[in-house]
Protein backbone atom coordinates (compact mmCIF):
# COMPACT_ATOMS: atom_id res chain seq x y z
CA UNK A 1 0.00 0.00 0.00
CA UNK A 2 2.71 2.48 0.86
CA UNK A 3 4.40 1.96 -2.68
CA UNK A 4 1.31 1.96 -4.38
CA UNK A 5 0.11 5.29 -2.77
CA UNK A 6 3.58 6.55 -3.44
CA UNK A 7 3.53 6.14 -6.95
CA UNK A 8 0.15 7.02 -7.53
CA UNK A 9 1.24 10.51 -6.53
CA UNK A 10 4.17 10.52 -8.13
CA UNK A 11 2.13 9.90 -11.27
CA UNK A 12 -0.55 12.63 -10.01
CA UNK A 13 2.18 15.15 -9.64
CA UNK A 14 4.22 13.95 -13.06
CA UNK A 15 4.54 17.41 -13.90
CA UNK A 16 7.41 17.88 -11.33
CA UNK A 17 8.88 15.68 -12.86
CA UNK A 18 10.30 18.34 -15.18
CA UNK A 19 10.72 20.66 -12.91
CA UNK A 20 13.06 18.53 -10.95
CA UNK A 21 15.06 17.75 -14.55
CA UNK A 22 15.67 21.40 -15.08
CA UNK A 23 17.00 21.86 -11.45
CA UNK A 24 18.89 18.92 -11.70
CA UNK A 25 20.90 20.36 -14.89
CA UNK A 26 21.47 24.02 -12.96
CA UNK A 27 23.02 21.62 -10.74
CA UNK A 28 24.74 19.55 -12.94
CA UNK A 29 25.92 22.33 -14.99
CA UNK A 30 27.88 24.01 -12.03
CA UNK A 31 29.10 20.99 -10.39
CA UNK A 32 30.71 20.48 -14.25
CA UNK A 33 32.06 24.24 -14.26
CA UNK A 34 33.74 23.24 -10.90
CA UNK A 35 35.09 20.21 -11.92
CA UNK A 36 36.48 21.26 -15.01
CA UNK A 37 38.19 23.95 -12.93
CA UNK A 38 39.85 22.33 -10.23
CA UNK A 39 40.36 18.59 -11.53
CA UNK A 40 41.12 18.25 -15.32
CA UNK A 41 44.47 19.02 -14.93
CA UNK A 42 44.74 15.99 -12.93
CA UNK A 43 43.12 14.47 -14.64
CA UNK A 44 44.64 14.81 -17.69
CA UNK A 45 47.92 13.59 -16.53
CA UNK A 46 46.22 10.95 -15.38
CA UNK A 47 44.29 9.79 -18.27
CA UNK A 48 47.15 9.69 -20.35
CA UNK A 49 49.09 7.66 -17.97
CA UNK A 50 50.12 3.87 -18.88
CA UNK A 51 48.59 2.64 -15.44
CA UNK A 52 45.39 3.54 -15.79
CA UNK A 53 45.23 2.99 -19.63
CA UNK A 54 46.05 -0.26 -18.36
CA UNK A 55 43.13 -0.54 -15.97
CA UNK A 56 41.00 0.62 -18.32
CA UNK A 57 42.09 -2.41 -20.75
CA UNK A 58 41.76 -4.75 -18.50
CA UNK A 59 38.21 -3.79 -17.35
CA UNK A 60 36.90 -3.81 -21.12
CA UNK A 61 38.35 -7.32 -20.97
CA UNK A 62 36.79 -8.13 -18.47
CA UNK A 63 33.24 -7.12 -19.22
CA UNK A 64 34.03 -8.86 -22.65
CA UNK A 65 34.85 -11.75 -21.18
CA UNK A 66 31.63 -12.07 -18.92
CA UNK A 67 29.63 -11.45 -21.93
CA UNK A 68 31.24 -14.33 -23.76
CA UNK A 69 31.79 -16.61 -21.25
CA UNK A 70 35.36 -16.63 -21.48
CA UNK A 71 36.22 -18.48 -18.25
CA UNK A 72 40.22 -18.53 -18.98
CA UNK A 73 40.21 -14.87 -18.83
CA UNK A 74 37.84 -14.59 -15.89
CA UNK A 75 39.92 -17.32 -13.78
CA UNK A 76 42.79 -14.66 -14.21
CA UNK A 77 41.21 -11.45 -13.41
CA UNK A 78 41.59 -11.05 -9.64
CA UNK A 79 45.29 -11.33 -10.20
CA UNK A 80 45.31 -9.10 -13.26
CA UNK A 81 43.17 -6.83 -11.42
CA UNK A 82 44.92 -6.72 -8.45
CA UNK A 83 48.50 -6.05 -10.08
CA UNK A 84 47.12 -3.40 -12.30
CA UNK A 85 45.39 -1.48 -9.22
CA UNK A 86 49.13 -1.67 -7.63
CA UNK A 87 50.53 -0.42 -10.45
CA UNK A 88 48.19 2.86 -10.39
CA UNK A 89 48.70 3.38 -7.35
CA UNK A 90 52.37 3.26 -7.10
CA UNK A 91 52.11 5.55 -10.28
CA UNK A 92 49.78 8.67 -8.11
CA UNK A 93 51.93 8.03 -5.34
CA UNK A 94 54.72 9.48 -7.29
CA UNK A 95 52.27 12.31 -7.91
CA UNK A 96 51.48 13.20 -3.89
CA UNK A 97 50.58 17.02 -4.05
CA UNK A 98 48.56 16.63 -7.39
CA UNK A 99 46.71 13.56 -5.37
CA UNK A 100 45.78 15.75 -2.39
CA UNK A 101 45.19 18.59 -4.58
CA UNK A 102 42.45 16.09 -6.51
CA UNK A 103 41.47 14.73 -3.44
CA UNK A 104 40.42 17.65 -1.26
CA UNK A 105 39.09 19.25 -4.87
CA UNK A 106 36.60 15.90 -5.57
CA UNK A 107 35.47 16.24 -1.41
CA UNK A 108 34.06 19.64 -2.10
CA UNK A 109 32.61 19.19 -5.46
CA UNK A 110 30.54 16.21 -4.18
CA UNK A 111 29.59 18.06 -1.01
CA UNK A 112 28.75 21.50 -3.23
CA UNK A 113 27.12 19.29 -5.52
CA UNK A 114 24.86 17.16 -3.15
CA UNK A 115 24.33 20.44 -0.84
CA UNK A 116 22.75 22.15 -3.74
CA UNK A 117 20.66 19.15 -4.99
CA UNK A 118 19.76 18.60 -1.52
CA UNK A 119 18.44 21.83 -1.19
CA UNK A 120 16.32 21.40 -4.62
CA UNK A 121 15.05 18.20 -3.13
CA UNK A 122 13.48 20.00 0.06
CA UNK A 123 11.72 22.36 -1.93
CA UNK A 124 9.99 19.59 -3.83
CA UNK A 125 8.89 18.15 -0.68
CA UNK A 126 7.12 21.05 0.37
CA UNK A 127 5.26 20.53 -3.15
CA UNK A 128 4.32 17.57 -2.42
CA UNK A 129 3.04 18.24 1.08
CA UNK A 130 1.46 21.09 -0.43
CA UNK A 131 -0.43 19.02 -2.44
CA UNK A 132 -0.73 15.92 0.19
CA UNK A 133 -1.88 18.74 2.29
CA UNK A 134 -4.97 20.81 0.45
CA UNK A 135 -4.34 19.62 -2.93
CA UNK A 136 -2.48 23.30 -3.80
CA UNK A 137 -0.03 23.44 -6.36
CA UNK A 138 2.33 25.83 -5.26
CA UNK A 139 5.08 27.39 -7.15
CA UNK A 140 8.71 25.71 -7.15
CA UNK A 141 10.52 29.21 -6.55
CA UNK A 142 8.09 30.07 -3.76
CA UNK A 143 9.14 27.09 -2.08
CA UNK A 144 12.71 27.44 -2.78
CA UNK A 145 12.79 30.94 -1.27
CA UNK A 146 10.52 30.43 1.67
CA UNK A 147 12.04 27.17 2.98
CA UNK A 148 15.77 28.26 2.20
CA UNK A 149 17.13 28.53 5.91
CA UNK A 150 15.62 25.76 6.54
CA UNK A 151 16.78 23.41 3.97
CA UNK A 152 20.33 24.98 4.35
CA UNK A 153 21.05 23.91 8.22
CA UNK A 154 19.57 20.39 7.14
CA UNK A 155 21.78 19.81 4.36
CA UNK A 156 24.50 21.24 6.49
CA UNK A 157 23.66 18.13 8.88
CA UNK A 158 22.90 15.83 6.53
CA UNK A 159 25.33 16.12 3.47
CA UNK A 160 28.49 15.28 5.88
CA UNK A 161 26.81 12.36 7.45
CA UNK A 162 26.12 11.28 4.40
CA UNK A 163 29.00 11.00 2.55
CA UNK A 164 31.08 9.59 5.37
CA UNK A 165 28.23 6.53 5.12
CA UNK A 166 28.57 6.77 1.65
CA UNK A 167 32.43 6.09 0.81
CA UNK A 168 32.28 3.99 4.20
CA UNK A 169 29.33 1.60 2.08
CA UNK A 170 31.27 1.99 -1.30
CA UNK A 171 34.92 0.62 0.67
CA UNK A 172 32.93 -2.21 2.24
CA UNK A 173 31.60 -3.34 -0.62
CA UNK A 174 35.03 -3.10 -2.73
CA UNK A 175 36.63 -5.30 0.16
CA UNK A 176 33.66 -7.22 -0.22
CA UNK A 177 34.55 -7.66 -3.86
CA UNK A 178 37.78 -8.97 -3.56
CA UNK A 179 37.27 -10.62 -0.72
CA UNK A 180 35.13 -12.90 -2.94
CA UNK A 181 36.97 -12.97 -5.82
CA UNK A 182 39.47 -15.00 -3.80
CA UNK A 183 37.85 -17.37 -1.44
CA UNK A 184 35.78 -18.41 -4.30
CA UNK A 185 37.69 -20.75 -6.77
CA UNK A 186 36.14 -20.55 -9.80
CA UNK A 187 36.97 -17.29 -11.48
CA UNK A 188 33.40 -17.05 -13.31
CA UNK A 189 31.50 -18.01 -10.22
CA UNK A 190 33.67 -16.14 -8.32
CA UNK A 191 33.63 -12.76 -9.95
CA UNK A 192 29.46 -13.39 -10.99
CA UNK A 193 28.90 -14.29 -7.32
CA UNK A 194 31.23 -11.02 -6.33
CA UNK A 195 29.31 -8.46 -8.49
CA UNK A 196 26.34 -10.21 -7.17
CA UNK A 197 26.43 -9.70 -3.63
CA UNK A 198 28.37 -6.13 -3.80
CA UNK A 199 25.68 -4.70 -5.64
CA UNK A 200 23.09 -6.29 -3.19
CA UNK A 201 25.11 -4.91 -0.05
CA UNK A 202 25.22 -1.33 -1.86
CA UNK A 203 21.16 -1.18 -2.43
CA UNK A 204 20.80 -2.73 0.91
CA UNK A 205 23.11 0.25 3.14
CA UNK A 206 21.29 2.78 0.65
CA UNK A 207 17.90 1.42 1.69
CA UNK A 208 19.62 1.75 5.31
CA UNK A 209 20.33 5.49 5.05
CA UNK A 210 16.94 6.12 3.34
CA UNK A 211 14.95 4.67 6.11
CA UNK A 212 16.76 6.29 9.26
CA UNK A 213 15.97 9.95 7.48
CA UNK A 214 12.61 9.00 6.34
CA UNK A 215 11.29 11.47 8.12
CA UNK A 216 13.15 14.05 8.50
CA UNK A 217 11.88 16.16 5.46
CA UNK A 218 8.43 15.63 6.20
CA UNK A 219 8.38 16.61 9.88
CA UNK A 220 10.38 19.63 9.03
CA UNK A 221 7.96 20.54 6.28
CA UNK A 222 4.22 19.05 7.49
CA UNK A 223 4.87 19.96 11.23
CA UNK A 224 6.98 22.70 11.14
CA UNK A 225 9.70 21.05 13.96
CA UNK A 226 13.07 22.21 14.88
CA UNK A 227 15.69 20.22 13.28
CA UNK A 228 16.85 18.56 16.43
CA UNK A 229 13.28 17.54 17.10
CA UNK A 230 12.88 16.34 13.55
CA UNK A 231 16.01 14.07 13.53
CA UNK A 232 15.09 12.29 16.87
CA UNK A 233 11.44 11.63 15.96
CA UNK A 234 12.50 10.58 12.64
CA UNK A 235 14.68 8.01 14.20
CA UNK A 236 11.49 6.96 16.62
CA UNK A 237 9.27 7.30 13.76
CA UNK A 238 11.48 4.37 12.09
CA UNK A 239 12.26 1.98 15.12
CA UNK A 240 8.59 0.57 15.60
CA UNK A 241 8.51 0.57 11.55
CA UNK A 242 12.23 -0.17 10.60
CA UNK A 243 11.21 -3.60 8.03
CA UNK A 244 8.21 -2.04 6.61
CA UNK A 245 10.34 1.04 5.72
CA UNK A 246 12.99 -0.59 4.73
CA UNK A 247 12.14 -3.19 2.47
CA UNK A 248 9.62 -0.59 0.45
CA UNK A 249 12.82 1.17 0.46
CA UNK A 250 15.01 -1.70 -0.71
CA UNK A 251 12.76 -2.75 -3.38
CA UNK A 252 12.12 0.58 -4.79
CA UNK A 253 15.98 0.97 -4.93
CA UNK A 254 15.66 -2.18 -6.86
CA UNK A 255 13.42 -1.22 -9.59
CA UNK A 256 15.32 2.32 -9.75
CA UNK A 257 18.35 1.25 -10.67
CA UNK A 258 16.89 -1.48 -13.30
CA UNK A 259 14.53 0.51 -14.95
CA UNK A 260 17.12 3.32 -15.26
CA UNK A 261 19.93 0.65 -16.75
CA UNK A 262 16.92 -0.74 -18.83
CA UNK A 263 15.65 2.35 -20.20
CA UNK A 264 19.40 3.84 -20.86
CA UNK A 265 20.38 1.04 -23.04
CA UNK A 266 17.35 0.63 -25.43
CA UNK A 267 17.30 4.50 -25.47
CA UNK A 268 20.85 5.73 -25.78
CA UNK A 269 20.51 7.33 -22.66
CA UNK A 270 17.89 9.62 -23.56
CA UNK A 271 15.00 7.97 -21.39
CA UNK A 272 16.99 8.97 -18.68
CA UNK A 273 16.09 12.80 -18.71
CA UNK A 274 12.67 11.23 -17.59
CA UNK A 275 13.82 7.97 -15.54
CA UNK A 276 16.14 10.04 -13.00
CA UNK A 277 13.69 13.28 -11.52
CA UNK A 278 11.00 10.68 -11.83
CA UNK A 279 13.41 8.61 -9.30
CA UNK A 280 13.83 11.11 -6.44
CA UNK A 281 10.04 12.10 -6.88
CA UNK A 282 9.59 8.49 -6.13
CA UNK A 283 11.42 8.33 -3.09
CA UNK A 284 10.24 11.65 -1.94
CA UNK A 285 6.71 10.78 -2.34
CA UNK A 286 7.28 7.36 -0.38
CA UNK A 287 8.45 9.58 2.71
CA UNK A 288 5.58 11.48 2.88
CA UNK A 289 3.10 9.19 2.37
CA UNK A 290 4.85 7.01 5.03
CA UNK A 291 5.02 9.95 7.27
CA UNK A 292 1.47 11.16 6.56
CA UNK A 293 0.06 7.43 6.88
CA UNK A 294 1.94 6.28 10.47
CA UNK A 295 0.97 9.93 11.63
CA UNK A 296 -2.94 9.19 10.99
CA UNK A 297 -3.51 11.89 8.59
CA UNK A 298 -5.81 12.53 5.65
CA UNK A 299 -3.82 13.46 2.42
CA UNK A 300 -5.04 14.06 -1.02
CA UNK A 301 -3.71 11.15 -3.22
CA UNK A 302 -5.38 12.76 -6.62
CA UNK A 303 -8.01 15.38 -7.22
CA UNK A 304 -10.32 13.50 -6.90
CA UNK A 305 -9.31 10.55 -3.73
CA UNK A 306 -8.65 11.50 -0.24
CA UNK A 307 -7.00 8.74 1.73
CA UNK A 308 -7.83 8.67 5.01
CA UNK A 309 -6.73 6.80 8.43
CA UNK A 310 -9.31 4.32 9.53
CA UNK A 311 -9.77 5.54 12.86
CA UNK A 312 -11.26 8.49 11.70
CA UNK A 313 -13.19 7.55 8.46
CA UNK A 314 -15.84 9.05 9.81
CA UNK A 315 -14.64 12.83 10.18
CA UNK A 316 -14.96 14.94 7.24
CA UNK A 317 -11.66 15.84 5.54
CA UNK A 318 -12.25 19.88 6.22
CA UNK A 319 -12.82 19.67 9.78
CA UNK A 320 -9.49 20.55 10.67
CA UNK A 321 -9.64 23.55 8.62
CA UNK A 322 -10.81 27.08 10.24
CA UNK A 323 -12.98 28.57 7.23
Amino acid sequence: MLFKNAFHLMVDNFSLNYKMLLYKIVVGIVTVALCAALLYPTLRMLATSEPLKDLLDLIREFLRAVVSGNTEFLQTFPDGLQESLSALVAYIGEKTPNLVFFCVSLVLIVLISRFLSGMGDFAFGVLIDDRMSSHANTAFFSAFIGNLGKAALWQVVYVPLTFVYDVLSLALCYVFFLILLNVISVGFLATVVALLFSVALLLAAAAVKMTLFSAVIPALVSDKMKLGAAMKGSFTFTKSRFSTLFSTYLVTCLLILCINALFALVTFGAALLITVPMSILMLLCIRFVSYYTCGQKKYFLAEDKIVQPKERTNENFYDDFEL
